[in-house]
């Protein structure tokens, strides 16, 4: 796998002046990726790829599409986590996240008054 990716300045130029050629060369390269990738996975991955270009539309600021595609990003390995853990009988590790954890309740003091 080789990319014709221009150095960062020409990238951050190129953000600056002409986003739309930004845009253009980051479809390529991510076409390029998908039809290098083996058979078996190419329909998975442009599923992947249209999700995230789906949260990219619907977010409002490109920090927005960033956190958006995080939380997807964090999803997948926490599901992830799961399934080894419950491949290995490990369910102990299961503490991360999960919902069906009870939480102890706190004790809240109160502030003293001066």
């Amino acid at each position: 796998m080789s990319y014709d990716l221009p150095e960062f300045d020409k990238l951050r130029e190129m953000a600056q002046r002409d986003p739309e050629q930004l845009e253009r060369l980051r479809i390529q390269l991510c076409d390029q990726l998908i039809q290098e990738a083996p058979e078996q996975y190419r329909r998975k991955l442009r599923g992947l790829q249209f999700r995230v270009d789906m949260e990219r539309r619907r977010a409002k600021s490109p920090m927005a599409a960033c956190i958006a595609i995080s939380g997807m990003m964090h999803d997948s390995f926490d599901r992830l986590r799961q399934a080894l853990n419950d491949a290995t009988g490990n369910a102990s590790a299961d503490y991360i996240n999960t919902p069906s954890r009870e939480v102890e309740a706190g004790k809240v003091v109160p502030f003293r008054r001066a």
